[in-house]
């Protein structure tokens, strides 16, 4: 077997509309530099009251052995994550998205709301500038009647943050869970190659047509700097 031709390709962006468990194995060997992706947690949520997606759930939620299935043949990976269940394997240190007041349903009989989320991180793959591990930046949209395509869509400028960091520069960005696009699109921000991988097409459609307007922004970016 070998990869299906892409769901979409652009400069160096190549996204596949699949399972990512049987789209994995054909990767080339040593074609990643890292991983960085918003995998399944684990803990089968149903999100977005109110919101198209409601009462749906994200494919291989049920558990964490779709996502250690995905991620355990590469070394270095940074993972979104939850405390409620184990982190991916090796994990070498934790940085904390720091979600902004908006943010945090949970249990609303407890004090504390839980406006935060864990980014796994593994490997030696990494380098620059020493920030700090609680991550914060502009507060993402929360509604779909505002913009949000996704619901757990996470904001490009975190993406971005964690891609700086990867040393290789060779290689593709890997991001088996592509969902709406993200990493894709900071990707292309930043100057890196991508490949995204989706279950869903209609979150495959989202994440293409997210790159397209992407790459027409820095288009438009560039012209106005010349």
């Amino acid at each position: 077997m070998s990869l299906p031709a892409p769901y979409y390709e652009r400069d160096g962006i190549v996204l596949y509309c699949g399972d990512c468990l049987t789209l994995l194995p054909e990767l080339p060997s040593r074609s990643v530099d890292a991983v960085v992706t918003d995998p399944p947690y684990g803990i089968n949520h149903q999100s977005g009251h109110g919101a198209s997606w409601m009462n749906t759930t994200i494919a291989g939620d049920s558990d964490t052995s779709v996502r250690d299935k995905a991620l355990d043949a590469f070394e270095t990976v940074a993972a979104f994550g939850t405390w409620k269940t184990p982190p991916i394997s090796d994990t070498r240190g934790v940085l904390v998205w720091d979600k902004g007041p908006a943010f945090g349903m949970g249990d609303l009989a407890f004090p504390w709301k839980p406006s935060w989320e864990l980014i796994y991180v593994r490997g030696k793959g990494w380098a620059g500038a020493r920030d700090e591990g609680v991550l914060r930046g502009p507060v993402v949209v929360s509604w779909e009647s505002r913009g949000r395509v996704h619901p757990h869509q996470k904001p490009t400028w975190i993406a971005e943050h964690l891609i700086f960091k990867v040393i290789g520069r060779h290689g593709f960005i890997l991001d088996p869970f592509l969902g709406s696009g993200t990493t894709a699109v900071a990707c292309i921000k930043t100057g890196r190659k991508c490949i995204g991988m989706e279950i869903s097409e209609q979150y495959a459609e989202i994440a293409a047509r997210r790159c397209e307007e992407a790459f027409d922004a820095q288009g438009l970016y560039r012209q106005g700097t010349q």
